[in-house]
């Protein structure tokens, strides 16, 4: 056989090699998915003959908390698979048409979705939707009262020395700050204190002298302990007398920054400074250039008119309802446009023989200065719930199960039966305490047909989806 023969042999044979190793790797494969196959069948068919299976949602009913929700308060463990309603187009556990039973589960401001069938069938039906009604809350008690000064934060300025008034620097109407000086006085009693601070620092530099030279010679035992005993002494009573005499100017109304600076210039001038102990307006002035004035005199009064107190007189069969941390709401007939809101502050421990009144108080803000003091008004005992309340129509409210529900608006076909608590009922309309917020849009009318929509799977027209 020639040498192009073997070659044509080979290459035949190597073909016939390559194609049965293909066949065989094929025919493996095959076999392998069939197995597969086979057991994901038998898998399938092989359950528990003694469990009922759930073939809408592919589970065991005892496993099925859509169809059973009743399992869910008894496990703990939710699937983590999410069942989705392709008929209505929301989850499952939140399909209120397939699943109006979930109610049962629902806490105020929850609810289930209703899919209606087309943008058009809420405009079809008659379903009108608003946001619901923001109302002042409700008042309880009405009683008369009286503004008068915050009298923590009133201040009766006087000097703490006598002397004659020097110079005026602030007058009636005044805003000041902290530490501003109101009033300056001459006054011989400052001009002594000055001089005896002086003094004191003088001796004290004199006596720490003497205590250093002393200290020095006794640890060289030079000197003898008793004469470094008397200048240590000598020394401290120095200091203690510069202390009493820097005290006394800063008593007398110095700063810090004063005294460093009559220290510093050696000045014992005889005039003091009278500041305001907190920020407010000057409300009174007696301070007149040239006058004498003496200890205790009132130069100016000065208030902190942002807050007023309200000062109250309460009924005696009114007792039981004032509690001190009420919430009021004063009005004032000189500012018909004006209501403030404060709290109760003070009840008086007696009633008044004459009158058989409760003195109370009350303290609320007073923006840009609008109450003065004097002025009468009436203060209403507001209800425990101060914010705003909201109210929607009673018609608009259905009950299901014992409980009551709102339909909220979520897309032109999509609305949610929402679980709310109600409170009061007010003509027309009642109160939602909990489960609806004032941005929301709330159906008003044609509520009926939402919720026959949302029961017709009780009548035999729910989805399945397999």
């Amino acid at each position: 056989m020639g040498t192009k023969q073997r070659m044509i042999n080979r290459v035949f044979c190597l073909s016939g090699i390559i194609f049965l190793a293909f066949l065989f790797i094929q025919i493996k494969f095959m076999s392998g998915y069939a197995n597969e196959v086979h057991n994901k069948q038998t898998e399938s068919v092989v359950r528990d003959a003694n469990r009922l299976w759930c073939k809408e949602h592919g589970v065991y009913e005892d496993e099925c908390f859509i169809c059973h929700p009743e399992l869910t308060s008894k496990n703990s463990e939710v699937p983590s698979v999410e069942l989705y309603c392709k008929e209505h187009r929301v989850p499952e556990q939140e399909c209120g048409i397939c699943h109006p039973e979930l109610t049962a589960l629902l806490i105020p401001g929850e609810g289930l979705k209703v899919r209606l069938e087309s943008l058009e069938s809420a405009v079809k039906a008659g379903v009108v939707t608003t946001a619901p009604d923001e109302d002042e809350p409700p008042v309880t008690h009405s009683v008369l009262c009286q503004v008068t000064y915050n009298m923590n934060y009133l201040a009766r300025i006087t000097p703490l020395t006598s002397g004659v008034i020097r110079k005026v620097l602030v007058n009636v109407g005044a805003y000041v700050s902290k530490d501003d000086v109101l009033v300056e006085i001459v006054s011989h009693g400052i001009a002594s204190a000055k001089a005896d601070y002086l003094t004191a620092l003088a001796n004290e530099t004199l006596k720490e002298l003497v205590y250093t030279r002393e200290k020095g010679l006794f640890e060289k035992k030079i000197s003898s302990q008793r004469d470094f005993q008397q200048a240590l002494a000598e020394y401290q009573v120095a200091t203690n007398t510069t202390n009493t005499r820097r005290q006394q100017l800063l008593n007398y109304g110095f700063t810090e920054a004063e005294v460093k600076e009559i220290v510093e210039t050696r000045s014992s001038t005889s005039v003091v400074p009278i500041r305001a102990p907190f920020a407010g307006t000057i409300i009174e002035r007696n301070a007149v250039i040239g006058e004498a004035v003496g200890l205790g005199d009132t130069l100016f009064s000065l208030a902190d008119l942002s807050t007023m107190w309200l000062e109250l007189s309460i009924p005696e069969y009114m007792l039981s309802s004032f509690k001190i941390g009420n919430t009021v709401e004063a009005s004032f007939n000189s500012l018909p446009e004006t209501k403030l809101h404060g709290d109760l502050i003070w009840l008086a421990s007696n009633i008044e023989e004459e009158s058989r009144m409760l003195k109370a108080r009350a303290i609320v803000k007073n923006p840009d200065s609008l109450l003065k003091h004097g002025l009468f008004g009436q203060v209403s005992l507001l209800s425990e719930k101060f914010n705003n309340v909201l109210y929607v129509p009673v018609e608009s409210i259905q009950r299901f199960n014992k409980k009551s529900f709102l339909f909220v608006k979520l897309s032109d076909d999509l609305y949610e039966i929402r679980r709310v608590v109600l409170g009061s009922r007010k003509d027309e309309k009642i109160e939602v305490i909990e489960g609806v917020s004032i941005h929301e849009k709330v159906v008003v009318a044609g509520s009926f047909t939402l919720k026959s929509e949302f029961l017709k799977s009780r009548l035999g027209e729910g989805c399945v989806d397999e």
